[in-house]
């Protein structure tokens, strides 16, 4: 999987005209899954995502990625006005 890389600037407004989201990636360790940190880009709020070849865990929640797919792709598809 590629790894997203960002300069994560606190309140980097140039692409999108709202704060950036801050990312950031740690490699799993012993039982630990490797992770997502995905950060506010104005304030210290934080949503960890765990990951692993057979699901996601989503700021607490652990389920199956296809049931994740179902809820969050049809999301990304909403339509700019």
């Amino acid at each position: 999987m590629k790894i997203l890389k960002r300069s994560n600037r606190f309140y980097d407004t140039s692409r999108f005209g709202q704060p950036q989201i801050r990312v950031y990636h740690r490699k799993g360790s012993g039982k630990q899954c490797p992770r997502y940190t995905l950060r506010c880009g104005d304030c210290d709020q934080k949503l960890e995502i765990y990951y692993a070849e057979d699901g996601l865990e989503i700021g607490g929640v652990n389920g199956a990625i296809e049931d994740w797919r179902e809820i969050l792709l049809p999301l990304l598809w909403i339509k700019k006005k």
